[in-house]
C-alpha cells in the first residue's frame, strides 16, 4: 500500500486500525472504503488475468488505479497491455 494512503488526509497521522483518526478525529471510513474497493478491483484483475481475459483484467486494473494508484496496479496494467498486444499479433 502507498505510505500516504496509510495516513489521515486531514492531519497526516498514521492509521491506528480505527475508522476515526486518533489525532484529529476525522472520519476515515470513506477513505478506507475506497482503498478496499481498489484492492477488490485489483483482485478481480488478477483473477481475469489468470483466466486469460486480458480486456476484463485491463478494465479492473483501470478501475483500481483510478481509485488508488499503486505499484502493483502499474505492474498489472503493463502485463495486461503486453498480453493484449501479443493477443492481436
Amino acid at each position: 500500500m502507498d505510505p500516504d494512503a496509510e495516513k489521515c488526509p486531514v492531519c497526516g497521522a498514521r492509521f491506528r486500525g480505527t475508522c476515526d483518526c486518533s489525532r484529529c478525529g476525522a472520519n476515515l471510513t470513506p477513505l478506507l472504503r475506497t482503498l478496499a474497493r481498489a484492492w477488490l478491483a485489483r483482485r478481480a484483475a488478477r483473477k481475469a488475468l489468470v483466466e486469460f481475459d486480458f480486456d476484463r483484467s485491463a478494465r479492473w486494473t483501470g478501475l483500481a488505479q483510478n481509485l488508488h494508484v499503486t505499484a502493483e496496479g502499474r505492474l498489472l496494467a503493463s502485463i495486461c497491455a503486453a498480453f493484449r498486444r501479443i493477443e492481436h499479433l
